[in-house]
């Protein structure tokens, strides 16, 4: 595996002694990120993975918009882990940890619980939130069925993770409609369509803005 952080700092490589490591280019002319105030996101690449470079920095992208739609008590500098593997690494977390032997889209995996994170106090240590694990055949496969745009729908699915380890839940309707309006809201800043939109069998534009039907 092979993992880069992506902060405002630039782009830190990090390898981890882990078999069949892929060397993610970072090259001089690559964009730099968009700077960011209080998160890094380090993603870590498993092995047969390929992501394009683009979309890793849509990715910090979202995680840096999150953040700024975050109530002044969830704002500190915190760091969060991406993993982006394949079907059977989320299908053993998915087992291990929540008891369904099956691959999923995203899991989030807290740091922190909701009250702990309410009783942070203000101040420059850098907070670990957590990880979230992301199946990239499955995510591929399931934009396709939804008629979505594969970034798109990986850009969401980041986001929703990372609310996840800010303390969001969905387990009750009013949490969940809560969430959802948040992550449309986050989505519709970074210019991207609201992903719980209807389609009616049409592809998802790719744009926000789309005349859509909500569910």
């Amino acid at each position: 595996m092979f993992s880069i952080t992506l902060s405002a700092q630039g782009f830190c490589r990090k390898t981890h002694a882990l078999p069949a490591l892929i060397r993610f280019p970072v090259t001089p002319n690559m964009p730099p990120p968009i700077p960011s105030q209080d998160i890094q996101l380090e993603i870590t690449l498993a092995s047969g993975i390929k992501v394009p470079r683009a979309l890793l920095r849509d990715l910090l992208n979202a995680a840096q918009t999150t953040e700024l739609f975050l109530p002044k008590s969830r704002r500190f500098p915190a760091s969060a882990n991406l993993l982006i593997t394949d079907n059977a690494a989320v299908k053993r977390l998915n087992r291990d940890f929540r008891g369904i032997d099956k691959p999923t889209n995203v899991l989030s995996f807290p740091q922190l619980t909701p009250r702990q994170i309410a009783r942070l106090k203000p101040d420059r240590r850098i907070i670990e939130l957590g990880d979230i694990a992301i199946a990239y055949q499955y995510v591929v496969v399931e934009a396709k069925k939804d008629n979505k745009i594969l970034k798109n729908h990986i850009v969401h699915l980041v986001i929703h993770g990372l609310l996840h380890l800010f303390g969001y839940d969905h387990i009750i309707d009013r949490d969940a409609l809560h969430m959802e309006r948040l992550e449309t809201r986050i989505m519709a800043a970074l210019d991207l369509p609201d992903p719980y939109a209807a389609s009616d069998g049409k592809k998802e534009p790719k744009r926000a803005g789309a005349s859509v039907k909500k569910r």
